[in-house]
């Protein structure tokens, strides 16, 4: 990878870190709005609230790990520039167009695959096992 790459990576993780603090943690509205009352009376309106108090919740999660690999990244590339770009297990050079897509990946698309589960692949059943 060249200097030149390496610090079109780097603009754009600081970029994307200043996105992701910027954009604030989703608002998680309380089922309990009046203290004279608990939950909703509506039983649809409160599986409606609850859903989207977990929706909320699971979009904060999923921000705060992607801003945590961002920071994690931004400082490997301080701390060790010659690191960044290889493959954290084959120790290969993870492909510029990877990075771009994804700059704070870690692993190269091969060995990604074999780390994420299987796709497409048919789940089984109790009768398979008799």
């Amino acid at each position: 990878m060249t200097s030149e790459q390496r610090s079109a990576i780097g603009r754009r993780l600081i970029a994307l870190r200043e996105e992701l603090l910027g954009r604030g943690p989703s608002k998680i509205e309380p089922n309990r709005r009046d203290e004279a009352t608990t939950g909703v009376a509506d039983e649809d309106a409160q599986a409606l609230s609850e859903m989207h108090q977990v929706l909320a919740s699971q979009r904060n999660a999923g921000q705060a790990a992607v801003l945590a690999r961002v920071t994690r990244t931004i400082d490997r590339m301080a701390n060790d520039p010659e690191g960044f770009g290889l493959c954290d297990e084959c120790e290969e050079e993870i492909p510029f167009a990877r990075l771009e897509a994804l700059p704070y990946a870690t692993l190269c698309a091969a060995c990604q695959a074999n780390r994420d589960p299987p796709r497409h692949v048919r789940r089984r059943s109790a009768i398979d096992f008799s």
